[in-house]
């Protein structure tokens, strides 16, 4: 496998990471952005006065800033960088271990199970929500010589030593008061400062150059020794860091200041990178393909890089007021609800708690009720109902109430359209899994007045009469003015991006009036739990009925409109079925049709020239270049799972899609929306841990959901 790729090394909850893996670029720390470092690091070792060998994670072409035109008395010629046949690498759930020459270098991002701040000690939640991950630098000086230096330095603005603010308890550089790089005092090791990181070498008593934009670790290792040096790579943003509702990151009522952050680090780094360790041993055990478990592994990372765990309770004095926000990588919208149902399962293993949070917020602050309007009408508006808004805001900035940051009126099936209907579903489903796997009676006790208002909703989406409802969505919300909803699929073309008559909506409506049916009957509903059981049928039997027997596949708009191949059109049974509702449906004729019918549909459209790409990636739309990993894992599960689908050469298809991540999206870490295997939009992106569905495709394997 080509190791040339980055990998969003990354703290639970800070909005942070350390970013590097793809040759010749930077990277390094980045705090608050959704894209990796900007720094060149300078990772290797000199043995003797020899040449510094370095991992090729720095800018070639760009060298040292060195102001007053000095020139430099060790200058980047005595740089050798190793190339992509010396390097081995080996990404785990939690690590990441690069091998080259006498060095490796393991970087650790240690997560399991997020506490509750209500309700857990003081002291767990300290651990888990401190913002550092670890690096291990190991040199082997064994059959050597002469003295080896090691080194780990960066080029970056605004440098000081973290010894003069610890005196001397820590050794390492930072950058201001965000982010910084240290280890405890032991011999042979020093922090250094300079124009270049050769002078690290030069033996100057002055290693402290304040002046100097490199800076890092050098450590000595003897001839004949093996050594290692463990750093902790650790942020700080300290204060309010959001508008609209004002909020503090969790880990400063714990940890002051960046240099508590690192010291806590190493502390407790013994269990911290134990529990890395088990996650990697979880994955390593887990009955996937080596594929499978890189995938998986990449888009872990890539979820935690964009996670933010807040505080809305301002002092310490006042107990902790948690809120949880996914952003949308690149593009920074917050708790993007297309997103959170599909970071649902990872959160309800690791973070049930989060997965309420985000619901109850949507329900207080981010819900709204709207009219209907049918197509091509003029000024008639229909009662419409509750439903949600795409995201929650951008950037640290939250949306004022009832709005996103996303959505605009006017548009006609284009980007940046109302996403009404689609949003309505995915707080349905959504809150049906997650009462399903937590048994959280409060949530259910406090909701049961809203899920009758949801299926109202549902329905009039449908149309006002009764009599004329055919089970899907026919009507678009006013807030669209005249313009028409979209999906989740807003990049693509039609046959995934309207929302009226789309198939792969029509799924999702059958899940929610199926998931809406339990809910009603838990909370003692009966009368609208049968409503919602009637309608759930009606959306089965519009499904079924428009089944084309000559193309063998049903088509992307339900109308005939767009005979385009879909995948996603089996996305909908998810839900259920991780209710465990979806057996005692199959004794239902329209239910079971309706598997059937997907099944067929799936082994139709999964083809070369319609659903699949030459190289065996999977293709979301047969008219439509644009493919989402993150789409097509859940799909995957769904095909394996649900459909029992006869799934030949899948091995070839997933490494098809780890090439898409390596080869087309290296330096961008884990992104999502490819098209033909390069990435256009949806980098750096956290959606990718739909794939901790397939742990659940082994009987007794570890994907038993958190409590």
């Amino acid at each position: 496998m080509n190791p040339s790729y980055n990998v969003q090394h990354a703290p639970v909850g800070a909005f942070a990471s350390f970013t590097l893996g793809s040759f010749n670029r930077r990277g390094g720390f980045a705090s608050q952005v959704g894209r990796p470092g900007d720094s060149n690091l300078y990772i290797g070792y000199r043995e003797g006065d020899g040449d510094l060998f370095c991992l090729p994670y720095f800018e070639a072409a760009s060298g040292p800033e060195v102001p007053f035109g000095v020139t430099l008395t060790r200058d980047t010629r005595m740089r050798r960088v190793f190339g992509e046949q010396d390097i081995r690498r080996e990404l785990g759930w939690a690590s990441d271990t690069i091998r080259a020459g006498k060095l490796t270098l393991t970087l650790f991002s240690p997560f399991g199970p997020i506490p509750d701040p209500r309700t857990a000690p003081p002291a767990e939640v300290a651990a888990r929500c401190c913002p550092a991950v670890f690096a291990r630098l190991e040199l082997d000086n064994t059959g050597g010589a002469e003295p080896m230096t090691g080194l780990f330095a960066l080029d970056a603005a605004s440098l000081r030593d973290l010894e003069a603010t610890t005196d001397g308890r820590l050794v390492g550089v930072a950058h201001g008061r965000r982010w910084g790089l240290a280890c405890r005092p032991e011999p042979g090791v020093t922090a250094f400062q300079a124009f270049a990181p050769e002078h690290a070498f030069d033996g100057s008593q002055d290693r402290l150059f304040r002046l100097g934009k490199s800076g890092g670790l050098r450590v000595e290792v003897p001839p004949g020794a093996r050594r290692e040096l463990w750093i902790a790579l650790g942020f700080h943003d300290a204060g309010t860091i959001t508008t609209g509702i004002e909020a503090r990151y969790a880990y400063t009522r714990y940890h002051r200041s960046l240099e508590d952050v690192l010291s806590f680090a190493l502390d407790h780094r013994e269990a911290l990178v134990r529990e890395a360790l088990a996650r990697d041993e979880e994955l390593a055990r887990a009955p996937l393909s080596p594929a499978q478990k890189w995938l998986l592994a990449q888009a872990t990372h890539g979820y935690f890089g964009s996670t933010e765990w807040l505080d809305t309770a301002l002092d310490d004095a006042s107990p902790p007021a948690p809120l949880w926000v996914v952003n949308e990588g690149e593009y920074e919208m917050m708790n993007t609800f297309d997103l959170a149902i599909d970071h649902l399962f990872f959160e309800l293993r690791y973070a049930p708690w989060a997965v309420r949070n985000i619901l109850d917020l949507y329900v207080d602050r981010y819900s709204y009720r709207d009219q209907v309007k049918r197509p091509g009408a003029q000024g008639e508006l229909l009662p419409g109902g509750v439903s949600f808004t795409h995201d929650m805001g951008v950037g640290n900035h939250f949306s004022p109430a009832s709005y996103s940051s996303y959505e605009r009126p006017n548009l006609d099936a284009l980007c940046f359209s109302y996403m009404t209907h689609e949003q309505l579903t995915n707080w349905i489903c959504c809150a049906g899994v997650y009462v399903a796997r937590t048994g959280d009676k409060g949530f259910l006790e406090r909701h049961k007045g809203l899920f009758a208002e949801l299926l109202e909703s549902l329905l009039h989406r449908d149309a006002p009469e009764p009599g004329a409802r055919g089970g899907v969505m026919a009507l678009d919300s006013s807030r669209c003015g005249a313009g028409a909803e979209i999906t989740t699929y807003d990049s693509l073309d039609h046959s995934l991006g309207r929302a009226r008559g789309n198939l792969y909506l029509a799924g999702k409506t059958w899940a929610s009036y199926v998931v809406l049916a339990h809910l009603l009957e838990r909370c003692g509903d009966s009368p609208r739990a049968a409503e919602a059981a009637a309608a759930s049928l009606r959306s089965a039997r519009a499904i079924t009925s428009a089944f084309d027997e000559a193309s063998g596949y049903i088509p992307a708009l339900l109308d005939g409109s767009c005979p385009s191949a879909i995948i996603p059109a089996i996305e909908g049974l998810l839900y259920p079925h991780a209710m465990g509702l979806l057996e005692g449906l199959l004794a239902q004729g329209e239910h079971a049709e309706l598997v059937r019918v997907l099944r067929r549909h799936l082994q139709a459209v999964l083809k070369p020239g319609l659903c699949l790409f030459p190289e065996g990636g999977w293709k979301l739309s047969s008219s439509s270049d644009n493919s989402w990993a993150s789409k097509i894992a859940l799909c995957q599960h769904v095909a394996r799972a649900i459909l029992k689908a006869d799934l030949p050469d899948e091995d070839r298809h997933e490494e098809a899609h780890v090439r898409w991540q390596i080869e087309g999206s290296g330096y961008w870490a884990f992104s999502d929306q490819m098209q033909r295997g390069v990435p256009v939009g949806s980098r750096f992106y956290p959606r990718g841990v739909t794939a901790v569905l397939w742990l659940d495709e082994a009987p007794g394997g570890i994907a038993k959901p958190s409590r």
